[in-house]
């Protein structure tokens, strides 16, 4: 069960990030009632109320007083997965922003394509074209942010904001095709602008982009600059009230913990997260993913119990071996021994404990040796694969290759 739940997170762990975060249009009484109504989590009353209005506005009124209801109508049909839906307002949103030559819906509606087709890529896993439509919108929104905030576009807003949360969305998304050390130029990149711009220390913009540089970090086994990133989004989201934020950075303050096996600290972070999740309205899907976590961490703690006891069986066999009087019978306390080992590489996998699965899968190398097991020592060199978990890539690939000759 425990392995099962380790990959369910693993798997799922970058499927949790939004915290986008760009500007929002109140247009009309229509569309100020409807979203409070979404602020309060009714979304699909939300979405009638507002469905309504864009029929009036579409008959009635000039293309340009669609921005609004556009706008809107994507981001709840976006919020309720309806992905055809959304896309179809949000084409609309471009087109008739285009057509204006209104630089700063063509940045909205740019922005919003992206975070659908970031969406759409995330629910089927394997969807090429989604990718590259999310990048195309996500670079388009970058640089129209940025031509609109250097040619102050509009005296009531510099842009800058929606220019430093474009590079966010970029960098999330190459957080999710893996490409980490491309997500922390961009990631860092954005903290750069705050900083050159003097935005505030507290603002949370900055919050979300060392939400996400914690998560690069984390990937990177930089347990030092992930900690000190995901406590500035804890603190930044703590000091503006920013509740749904500070649940979400706890959460990964406790996979943090998780990652380095101080499951106490971990199961801590979760449950203040837990508490902030619980008070807040259309969050169920957050308090279930927090008590998933909480399962998955107690159910690593018994694996830790059960590796260390394992452990303990192992030192016991090792000295039979060593006081062993025939070549049998030391035979047979090896033979023990490396299906023991088996069963430490197996659990501590289970739990992603890498460290310990390079020192068992070293240990069972060094049996095969003295079994002289060419079988056994081909399978021991997946210590590569920890190899590779631990980002020591080169050493990985010496192991795969050792392990790759014994196979022939």
């Amino acid at each position: 069960m425990a392995m099962n739940q380790s990959s369910n997170m693993q798997s799922g762990r970058t499927r949790r990030r939004w915290r986008a975060g760009i500007g929002r249009r109140k247009h009309g009484g229509q569309i100020s009632s409807a979203t409070f109504l979404r602020i309060v989590g009714n979304t699909v009353k939300a979405l009638d109320w507002i469905q309504k209005d864009y029929e009036v506005s579409e008959r009635f009124l000039p293309d340009k007083d669609l921005f609004p209801t556009c706008n809107t109508l994507g981001e709840l049909h976006l919020r309720l997965e309806n992905f055809k839906e959304a896309l179809y307002y949000q084409e609309k949103h471009l087109e008739i922003a285009e057509g204006a030559n209104n630089l700063a819906e063509q940045q909205r509606a740019n922005t919003q394509l992206g975070r659908t087709y970031h969406e759409i890529f995330l629910k089927s896993q394997d969807n090429h074209s989604a990718v590259q439509n999310a990048k195309k919108y996500f670079i388009l929104a970058i640089e129209l942010a940025k031509n609109l905030k250097e040619n102050q576009w509009s005296s009531k807003s510099t842009f800058l904001t929606e220019y430093i949360d474009a590079h966010n969305n970029l960098g999330m998304l190459e957080i999710d095709l893996n490409n980490l050390e491309e997500a922390e130029s961009i990631l860092t990149k954005g903290l750069e602008i705050c900083d050159e711009e003097e935005v505030g220390e507290n603002d949370d913009g900055r919050s979300r982009l060392h939400h996400n540089l914690g998560l690069v970090y984390m990937e990177f086994r930089n347990w030092k600059k992930a900690e000190e990133h995901i406590k500035k989004d804890i603190l930044i989201c703590e000091s503006i009230r920013h509740c749904q934020g500070e649940a979400k950075g706890l959460i990964n303050f406790g996979e943090l913990h998780g990652r380095v096996q101080k499951y106490e600290e971990a199961i801590s972070c979760y449950q203040k997260a837990l508490l902030m999740a619980k008070s807040m309205e259309d969050e169920g899907a957050l308090v279930d993913q927090i008590e998933l976590n909480i399962e998955t961490v107690e159910a690593a703690i018994i694996v830790m119990k059960e590796l260390k006891q394992g452990e303990q069986n192992l030192k016991r066999i090792q000295r039979c071996t060593e006081k062993s009087k025939d070549k049998a019978c030391e035979r047979k306390y090896l033979l023990q021994q490396i299906e023991l080992v088996d069963l430490l590489i197996q659990k501590s996998s289970s739990i992603s404990a890498w460290i310990e699965h390079f020192k068992y899968a070293t240990i069972k190398n060094k049996i095969a040796e003295r079994l002289c097991d060419k079988e056994k020592l081909a399978d021991s060199f997946a210590k590569g694969g920890s190899c590779k978990k631990l980002r020591r890539f080169d050493e990985a690939l010496m192991w795969y290759e050792r392990g790759f000759k014994f196979t022939n």
